[in-house]
């Protein structure tokens, strides 16, 4: 029978989805789903696409396919653009709960506001939090007055949540110094894990951006070393 709480939630601005990944909710079988909209615009954005409401995909294969395979799958990893973003956010959540499928946010922690009221409703079961910078090159990297305040507040709300987590910073040498790893990681103290993404010069919103040579690995592997006395770091996409 179709869950009545699918079939009557608004449509997401669904800009595609995966029927099946195990890269995006690590040790799960997941459906992947990317949803337009971003407040921010970062340089470096490897999702330029996205940032826009633009066009959008028809929800309905995908609610078809989450309620045929809501056995088989371990769960919904929700990216963007910013899933916050979107009014619809919550009751595709309280949809996927219906379904007794867990979900994983991909978050720029943006809305704290909305982050807040998913975490109290008990609609997460993994949340994945952006840390970009350091507070003070925040609104200029963002374009966003305010952004750096309202990440702060995502992540204590995150910190404080029992909700499984991890913080994510791309090591684009345009936004950060190597001695900035270690500053973001004590302001994340108390989280479960912080990882330092190795910047990939792939396609970005200011192809400028892609220019810009990456850090090295090695250097990359030390910052992870000094973030680890506030929060356990690992390095992500560096040798």
């Amino acid at each position: 029978m179709a869950s009545t709480t699918i079939a009557s939630a608004a449509p997401l601005r669904l800009a595609a989805w995966q029927p099946a990944s195990m890269l995006d909710w690590p040790g799960r079988i997941a459906v992947t789903v990317f949803v337009r909209g971003c407040p921010f615009r970062c340089a470096y954005c490897h999702n330029p696409d996205l940032l826009a409401p633009g066009a959008q995909t028809d929800c309905a294969a995908l609610l078809e396919h989450l309620q045929r395979r809501a056995g088989w799958i371990d769960g919904v990893a929700i990216t963007g653009g910013e899933p916050t973003s979107d009014p619809a956010l919550v009751p595709f959540l309280r949809a996927l709960r219906e379904l007794g499928l867990p979900a994983k946010l991909d978050t720029n922690g943006g809305r704290p506001d909305v982050l807040e009221r998913l975490l109290d409703e008990q609609l997460v079961d993994m949340v994945a939090m952006d840390v970009k910078t350091v507070p003070e090159r925040y609104d200029a990297l963002t374009g966003m007055p305010g952004s750096a305040r309202t990440v702060i507040a995502s992540a204590k709300l995150v910190i404080g949540s029992g909700v499984p987590h991890e913080f994510r910073t791309t090591a684009w040498p345009g936004a950060l110094t190597l001695d900035d790893f270690p500053r973001i990681a004590a302001s994340l103290e108390g989280g479960q894990r912080y990882v330092i993404q190795q910047f990939r010069a792939e396609r970005t919103l200011d192809p400028a951006a892609a220019a810009v040579l990456p850090f090295k690995s090695d250097a990359l592997h030390a910052a992870a070393r000094a973030c680890s006395p506030y929060v356990p770091t690992v390095v992500r996409g560096a040798a």
